[in-house]
């Protein structure tokens, strides 16, 4: 959780640095926008944003936040990546599941996964495009449970009335990578 102390300082300073006036108002909007991340973080997203800031008015938070997670276009670039990194990982017959419930949304949307681990490679840099369209749109709406994607064993399985098979997961932090540190 930040400090809202250090925060208040960061954001005075701002204010400061762009002769705008400082209220409690825009202390709590800024605090509420940025409250999930560390200070070290967000002084270093500020001072990027300073470096390359064409305007001599106060950057918006919006402008700030791309410099902490990226543009949209970044965000479904990167997810894209993911999904190419599902389908080589897991491939049509596994049943998937990604970190980003946008993602599966997406997917979801374009026809399903086996419908995706389907296609021709000459078919991807279309079907690139219309993900990295959908998954701008569904970022706006604020999607956060995934859809588990179903490949080919369990969609038979599930019709034999089989067990289903254990799910690929693509994007979360291996288990192992969190021991030793503090949470």
């Amino acid at each position: 959780m930040l400090d809202k102390e250090k925060f208040v300082t960061i954001i005075t300073g701002l204010c400061e640095m762009y002769n705008q006036k400082s209220s409690e108002f825009v202390f709590n909007v800024y605090y509420q926008i940025f409250k999930n991340y560390s200070v070290e973080r967000i002084e270093k997203a500020i001072m990027n944003c300073i470096k390359s800031h064409k305007y001599n008015t106060m950057p918006k938070p919006a402008t700030i936040l791309e410099f902490l997670e990226g543009s949209k276009e970044d965000k479904a670039l990167s997810a894209w990546i993911q999904v190419m990194e599902g389908i080589k990982k897991a491939g049509y017959y596994n049943t998937v599941e990604f970190r980003d419930p946008i993602v599966s949304h997406c997917i979801d949307s374009l026809g399903g996964w086996m419908w995706l681990c389907s296609q021709d490679k000459s078919q991807l840099p279309f079907i690139e495009k219309r993900f990295l369209e959908l998954y701008q749109i569904f970022m706006k709406r604020e999607i956060e449970r995934p859809i588990l994607l179903i490949g080919y064993f369990d969609a038979v399985n599930c019709k034999k009335g089989y067990d289903t098979t254990k799910v690929v997961k693509i994007g979360f932090v291996p288990e192992t990578a969190l021991i030793g540190k503090d949470n």
